[in-house]
């Protein structure tokens, strides 16, 4: 009977582990989707006559249209870059956290199984297996809704484009 409930017991707590996984995954993997859009909308705007309202369906890696549109902020905008350098560099970080979530086992080994599910939950290919508590997961969620925020604003400076510093704005008026 011992071993009934034992099993039991681990089947129980491998279920609550692979759904809190599920809840991580799916709330992180929605942030990013959000980011990716946005910068696919903020490449379509800058190269596209139609602008916005062309549909965007991206074929290029996340990584390469993010690293395209940090340096267009930096050589566009550098004031605005200057101001939110440190958060959109938090971008690299979130795209490798989101590829472990998305591609990586949820770790039900006989430790994890073994743990509250208030320590975390553990995914094997990221951070060697430590458990990733609500609180680690909500900072990670913190820093992509700074992006997302930072991503929007650089949306609404389209079109314009800041002058260098060496050249003045023309004289406004008489």
């Amino acid at each position: 009977m011992t071993d009934t409930t034992d099993d039991d017991n681990r089947i129980a707590a491998a279920r609550r582990i692979h759904e809190r996984a599920r809840y991580f995954r799916g709330r992180f993997l929605n942030h990013v989707a959000v980011i990716e859009r946005d910068i696919s909308l903020i490449l379509t705007n800058l190269f596209s006559a139609a602008g916005a309202s062309k549909r965007t369906r991206s074929r290029v890696p996340l990584a390469a249209n993010k690293a395209l549109v940090l340096e267009i902020i930096e050589r566009d905008y550098p004031r605005y870059w200057g101001r939110n350098k440190e958060v959109l560099n938090w971008l690299d970080d979130i795209i490798a956290f989101r590829n472990k979530l998305a591609h990586s086992a949820v770790d039900i080994s006989d430790g994890a199984l073994s743990r509250p599910i208030e320590c975390g939950v553990g995914f094997v290919d990221w951070n060697g297996g430590a458990p990733i508590t609500d609180k680690q997961f909500q900072d990670w969620e913190v820093k992509a809704n700074m992006v997302s925020s930072c991503l929007e604003e650089r949306k609404r400076l389209l079109p314009f484009k800041e002058l260098p510093s060496d050249r003045a704005a023309p004289p406004i008026g008489p």
